[in-house]
């Protein structure tokens, strides 16, 4: 095996301190052919949720090669290397499920193994994952190593799964959705497609509790919100439109929705316009 030519990152260490320059160091040691790319390391700390969901919806846009992905301080799930794509990548990160929503995205997993960090299981005790366990293991796998060469076999289908919350619909047809994310441009994502609001029409309201982390009181709000039609940006005020994944989003005609209090997690309930 020659290895691979790109190590993808993506963690939540930050910019503010030397983590992700020495994880890009021990990476240049390991495998200095393999170009590095920062996917993003200013996930919230502990976000496994949000590290999923900007992996899954990277995945089928990055150059093949290894994927480090680390979310959280210590190692409190073991750390683990999945291989996808008939080898074509590798996933190194912690089995904490952040890794399971791109592994089914591309197909499943080929093999997994359980990393070993010299012989130690304890990896509880690792005071920086990152740079002590996962760096090392995706600077191996980039430079040639079988993934067998890292630790013990798992059954992939043991992995822990990825938490990536879904629609829920109610008996009078109202569907409760959730906040995934809220862009720089103001746009508000949100984790229903179109199919699911189609049987409530164009016209529909959108109830939610304006979160107070967002700098706004928090309350109940309730507006009238149109589902644009396909491709389109709507024409009114509030509108659901179509974000780059497939999904839905909600946009403020010629402005930002930052103002209505919407945050990762916030419930959205959608139902008909009574």
């Amino acid at each position: 095996m020659t290895g691979f030519d790109t190590v993808t990152c993506l963690s939540d260490l930050g910019t503010a301190d030397e983590s992700v320059g020495v994880i890009h160091s021990i990476l240049r040691q390991a495998a200095p052919h393999a170009a590095v790319i920062d996917l993003c390391h200013k996930i919230d700390p502990g976000d496994t949720r949000t590290a999923a969901l900007m992996l899954v919806r990277s995945v089928q846009h990055l150059a093949p090669g290894v994927v480090l992905a680390s979310v959280g301080r210590r190692l409190d799930r073991p750390a683990i290397a999945v291989s996808v794509g008939g080898g074509q990548s590798m996933l190194v990160g912690p089995d904490n499920g952040v890794l399971a929503a791109a592994t089914a995205a591309v197909g499943g997993a080929d093999a997994a193994v359980r990393i070993s960090d010299d012989g130690d299981a304890d990896h509880q005790a690792v005071l920086h994952p990152a740079r002590d366990v996962l760096a090392p293991a995706a600077g191996r796998l980039a430079a040639g190593e079988p993934i067998e060469a890292l630790g013990s076999p798992v059954d992939p289908a043991s992995l822990l799964p990825s938490l990536v919350a879904v629609p829920r619909i109610s008996d009078d047809g109202s569907v409760a959705a959730e906040v995934l994310a809220v862009t720089r441009w103001g746009t508000v994502q949100l984790n229903v497609d179109r199919d699911t609001l189609a049987p409530l029409g164009q016209q529909l309201v959108a109830e939610w509790i304006a979160s107070a982390s967002v700098g706004v009181s928090a309350a109940a709000n309730s507006q009238s919100v149109e589902l644009a039609e396909p491709g389109t940006a709507g024409t009114g005020s509030l509108a659901l439109s179509d974000d780059p994944y497939g999904l839905l989003e909600l946009t403020v005609a010629g402005g930002s929705a930052h103002h209505l209090g919407f945050d990762v997690g916030t419930e959205v309930r959608l139902r008909r316009v009574t």
